[in-house]
């Protein structure tokens, strides 16, 4: 008997002795449509994956091929959230020039990274980042429209790091796309390009006259009002008061002197007892800074007194803070070691070997 009349023969069998055999052969038919279905559902996303994968290593390695100069910024929009990418974008297109002093740069598009800072997440960005050769790659993803709803994700090689040893960084932002207006953009520019140079959070790095610039440009910032959270605002106002002390110490300029005094004063009055000691530390002493310009200026017995008490809490930190401590005893050893290598060449010239 062949196989069809085989299977014809049983389909008789059945619709004969098996109450329901109908509906049991629709249900058969049914399901074999349903998982027809799912399994090219599946090959189309692993076709789909394979051809993100493809799309994404070409890019970066045409990016490494470039022949553009400057910074090489790769970017990965989140995945249910493009606009974000356009946005981020268009943000560094028009302030990252403004914070990095007009250093050149190209961005590059990427597809979409899921997750956040999870290590296959991490994996894949430097795996990027290592085949375009670029120096930072931002990806973002979404936790709702709260004040860290938009969550920027990266790595950066500032400092001269390879990609293995890239620095993860976060910059949390807000999630709702009303908060996204101009001066959010120049806020997230900013903090991108202090990950992109480090040294800018540095006043001391750069000429006088390059710092008073910045310091204008994170006064209209902090002006703008940005949508941002009280530790974003904390850490831009740091930079802005160590840019303008050191505009007022080194050109007289003292522009932006009352408000560093203002942002200090009002700063050290709401630090709690667990707050970062080393920002403390940091704010009093460019408060002490700050009040003795004013001081040179305009002498005021009272502000130079005041000016004494923040520095000298100041040292009094430092003098207990670990990291100072373990400097301090390393260089007391070192200062031994020396003076054993000095006394002995001066035993050998004295006395002979």
């Amino acid at each position: 008997m062949s196989i069809s009349a085989w299977a014809k023969s049983a389909e008789n069998w059945l619709m004969t002795h098996v109450p329901g055999a109908d509906w049991l052969m629709l249900f058969g038919a049914a399901m074999a449509v349903v998982t027809a279905v799912l399994a090219l559902v599946w090959l189309l996303r692993l076709a789909g994956r394979a051809l993100n994968t493809l799309s994404n290593e070409g890019k970066a390695r045409a990016a490494r091929l470039s022949k553009a100069p400057g910074f090489r910024i790769l970017i990965a929009p989140p995945a249910k959230d493009r606009a974000a990418g356009s946005w981020l974008q268009a943000a560094l297109s028009q302030y990252l020039p403004t914070f990095s002093f007009g250093a050149p740069f190209s961005m590059v598009a990427m597809g979409p990274i899921k997750g956040g800072l999870e290590s296959r997440s991490v994996a894949r960005a430097r795996k990027r980042m290592a085949t375009a050769d670029a120096d930072m790659f931002l990806w973002a993803s979404r936790a709702g429209n709260g004040e860290r709803g938009l969550e920027l994700h990266g790595l950066s090689r500032g400092g001269g790091l390879s990609p293995a040893e890239a620095r993860l960084f976060t910059i949390a932002l807000p999630g709702s796309r009303k908060a996204r207006n101009d001066d959010l953009a120049r806020a997230a520019a900013y903090l991108i390009a202090k990950q992109l140079q480090p040294a800018l959070s540095d006043p001391q790095a750069f000429r006088a006259e390059k710092i008073r610039q910045l310091a204008i440009d994170l006064d209209a910032l902090l002006a703008g009002e940005p949508p941002i959270s009280s530790t974003l605002r904390a850490e831009i106002e740091a930079d802005f008061c160590a840019s303008g002390v050191r505009v007022a110490e080194e050109l007289g300029d003292v522009t932006a002197l009352d408000k560093v005094i203002i942002m200090r004063r009002r700063h050290l009055e709401a630090a709690s007892e667990a707050a970062d000691t080393g920002r403390v530390i940091q704010a009093r002493l460019e408060l002490g800074r700050a009040l003795i310009v004013r001081a040179e200026k305009q002498f005021d017995q009272n502000v130079v007194r005041e000016a004494i008490a923040q520095l000298s809490q100041a040292v009094e930190g430092l003098r207990a803070d670990p990291m100072i401590l373990r400097a301090q005893s390393a260089s007391d050893a070192l200062f031994k070691a020396q003076s054993m290598i000095e006394s002995r060449k001066r035993f050998s010239l004295n006395f002979g070997s």
